[in-house]
């Protein structure tokens, strides 16, 4: 290799580096707007309305919206490149910020939300990002940064939104307004696109890419894709069933303080981090994707068990960090297994398609979760959820090599 030809690789791994930086901070940035409102959405719907279901029609109007666009996006992104479509998320959700934070009646806020989640493509346009400009051996890795970023904004994001709630509950919606901004600004002038033409699909759209559910079915079809699909799927509806029942358990059976539920969720965001900063590179190299994908549900499964089980509040601070770290290794495994199995430029649909799965099943996860609940016993969400973990374990074992890997850059 010559000497020009050595200095060029280098200087593209420095831009490449680079920008996986950059996007590192545009996901922090938006994990951080979103989470900011957790803290004050409720108090902000209960001035026009007492009812717990439009409490919840706040997120569940977020996650339709999001469902219905976010395949569309992707594919828009394979298309177009992944800036514009990027850039173009982030004006919907500053717009659905502002539009929430002034509020004025119940119907206003739910338009907010709903156009925050028609426009959430930015988070699955990062990660098409994040694979265009990884090598497939980077892949696993790179995805981690998806997984840091939210555990950090997950710590950041309602801690900031208690502070600015304290001067009106409208504030922190108008500081994830700005924070988007700021993010729009950065992507705008410093983030280079990372598709390149060739790459891209230049087929016209038709009038089934805006449905929804014929993307996923599309996705579905290919060969091993449809398995990782249902898997990513089984995972997220655990997941968040265990998530939304959590803390109520952790309150009617220990008694547990608001501040000690908020602390279990930082150590368990420090538990992600760490796992996907050093573990995950190091493991997912020397044993593969899908055996750590495997042992990350397995664990999660058990880690469910081991929480309705504990018997002392202390106890269950460490098993939910146990619990963070298997989640930390289900995430990256899974994206960068079914990234694999596409072409370069179907990338950003297949993410959209994940992005899709992932919002139906924040709505059935939990709505599962607290009927269970209710019905049959606090701690059946725990259980059920290690079942279906365990049967997505299962499923994953089923999938065979890669597909497309030697295309995959």
């Amino acid at each position: 290799m010559s000497l020009p030809d050595a200095r060029e690789l280098e200087l593209e791994e420095i831009r490449k580096k680079r920008s996986l930086v950059l996007i590192f901070m545009v996901m922090l940035m938006d994990v951080i707007g979103i989470t900011l409102l957790g803290p004050v959405a409720p108090k902000i719907v209960l001035r026009y309305s007492p009812s717990a279901i439009a409490v919840s029609l706040i997120t569940v109007v977020y996650a339709v919206g999001q469902f219905a666009a976010a395949p569309l996006l992707g594919k828009l992104g394979d298309r177009v490149g992944r800036r514009p479509v990027l850039l173009l998320s982030l004006v919907g959700q500053a717009l659905g910020y502002f539009i929430f934070a002034a509020g004025g009646s119940l119907w206003v806020l739910i338009l907010g939300r709903l156009i925050g989640g028609v426009t959430s493509g930015n988070l699955s346009t990062s990660n098409a990002y994040i694979a265009d400009i990884s090598k497939p051996e980077e892949r696993a890795k790179n995805f981690g940064l998806i997984a840091v970023a939210w555990s950090l904004g997950m710590i950041l994001g309602p801690g900031l939104g208690g502070l600015f709630g304290q001067w009106s509950p409208e504030a922190p919606a108008y500081v994830a307004g700005m924070i988007t901004l700021v993010n729009l600004i950065m992507g705008f002038f410093i983030l280079p696109e990372s598709l390149p033409k060739s790459k891209r699909d230049h087929h016209q759209l038709q009038a089934r890419d805006y449905n929804p559910f014929l993307s996923i079915f599309d996705m579905a079809r290919r060969p091993g894709l449809g398995v990782i699909l249902l898997v990513s799927a089984l995972f997220s509806f655990a997941f968040n069933g265990i998530m939304s029942t959590a803390p109520l358990f952790m309150i009617q059976k220990f008694s547990a303080e608001t501040w000690q539920l908020s602390v279990m969720m930082m150590m368990g965001g420090v538990a992600n981090i760490l796992t996907n900063t050093y573990l995950v590179p190091r493991w997912v190299p020397r044993f593969g994707e899908k055996p750590t994908g495997v042992f990350g549900l397995i664990g999660l499964a058990i880690f469910g068990v081991f929480v309705f089980l504990s018997p002392f509040m202390w106890l269950a601070f460490f098993i939910n960090m146990i619990g963070s770290t298997m989640n930390a290794f289900i995430f990256p495994t899974l994206t960068t297994l079914s990234v694999e199995r596409v072409l370069p430029r179907e990338t950003g649909e297949l993410l959209g398609v994940n992005s899709a799965v992932s919002s139906l099943m924040n709505i059935a996860g939990p709505l599962f979760a607290g009927f269970v609940y209710d019905q049959v016993m606090a701690g059946a969400p725990f259980l059920t959820s290690a079942v279906v973990l365990l049967i997505a374990a299962g499923l994953l074992l089923r999938i065979g090599g890669r597909s497309l890997s030697s295309q995959a850059i």
